[in-house]
């Protein structure tokens, strides 16, 4: 018959239930397998080399990114809707993107 480890009187490291289990507080008087395991598993290291998640590289990138946003928010804040317009269209590629009289004849 296995000894089962049991920290207290009503609870059992393996999980099971019964009033014929014989269960000790001596870890080296355990036989029982799960029990043996629960106890290597609560003794092991915490691994220090490990991978990060998914969720830790995604915010690793947010926090990369959000000192960048005050600074454009700000510059942007400035501008009139208007002007904020006029400079988007002025980055699209192409001649003629302005609307006619807004910009400069560029050629003739």
């Amino acid at each position: 018959m296995a000894i089962h480890f049991s920290p207290s009187s009503n609870t059992i490291a393996c999980g099971r239930s019964g009033a014929s289990l014989s269960t000790t507080e001596d870890q080296a008087q355990v036989s029982c397998k799960l029990c043996l395991r629960s106890l290597d598993k609560a003794a092991a290291p915490v691994a220090t080399n490990r991978t990060p998640t998914l969720a830790e590289l995604r915010a690793a990138a947010r926090a990369a990114k959000a000192p960048a946003r005050p600074a454009e928010s700000a510059e942007k804040a400035t501008l009139s809707v208007k002007a904020a317009w006029q400079q988007k269209l002025e980055q699209l590629p192409g001649r003629n993107r302005l609307p006619r009289g807004a910009a400069r004849q560029s050629f003739v």
